[in-house]
């Protein structure tokens, strides 16, 4: 099955790690497609990096990128959603159009600077999931991956019940939205199953007591699981 990787540049804090940078590198190689959120052009440029698509509202691109990008620009004004989310929905449109096939969608530069805006980024990580999902079901054969790589450590977002292989004491936090639900766990030094999740410190800070780490939820649910670098 065909392997595509698509990557969202944000605004945020350009990455520094390698595991991030080698996604913006290989995302301008084959089967590959770089999207910039609306201003993280300026940033991308500047480092020899060249979107393929740049989506948003154009509020802060500058007019010298717009007129040298014209072709690549895709304007959405609409202001319920932020333009992470715009440019989330044009990939989901660009691989309705290629349908069947692995698509990893990797989140670069949408975390930094401004708190508000890294919490409310990330958060979206697990709505993206639920679309992704539902679009999964509508297309036989094709599969949607969704994490987020930041300078510190990866987001990523589950649905349900779900196994992660790893090292034994490697960290990893748990966040979840939904304080009816609980999550049984096997494999981490300190268990959730009495975790009620009503704030998102909950279920943080935790290490793999076991190669293998089991959560199994008690109703789907959206949820990210953060492991630190």
């Amino acid at each position: 099955m065909n392997e595509n990787l698509i990557v969202i540049f944000g605004d945020g804090d350009f990455p520094t790690r390698k595991a991030a940078l080698d996604k913006l590198r290989r995302a301008s190689g084959k089967n590959a497609t770089l999207i910039a959120c609306d201003h993280s052009t300026a940033a991308l440029v500047k480092r020899g990096f060249i979107p393929d698509y740049i989506v948003g509202d154009m509020d802060s691109l500058g007019t010298s990128f717009k007129k040298r990008f014209a072709e690549k620009i895709h304007k959405n004004p609409e202001q319920t959603t932020n333009d992470q989310t715009k440019a989330f929905h044009f990939a989901i449109n660009l691989i309705k159009e290629g349908k069947t096939g692995v698509y990893n969608i990797c989140f670069l530069g949408t975390t930094g600077k401004r708190e508000d805006h890294t919490i409310g980024n990330v958060s979206l990580l697990a709505d993206y999931a639920e679309e992704a999902a539902s679009l999964e079901k509508e297309f036989s054969g094709t599969k949607i991956n969704i994490c987020s790589i930041t300078n510190y450590g990866i987001f990523r977002p589950i649905l349900g019940t779900t196994v992660i292989d790893g090292t034994v004491g490697d960290p990893m936090s748990i966040f979840a939205f939904d304080n009816t639900l609980r999550i049984k766990s096997k494999g981490l030094e300190y268990k959730t199953d009495n975790v009620k999740f009503d704030l998102w410190w909950k279920a943080t800070l935790n290490k793999f007591s076991a190669a293998r780490v089991e959560l199994n939820f008690s109703h789907p649910a959206k949820a990210l699981l953060f492991f630190p670098f």
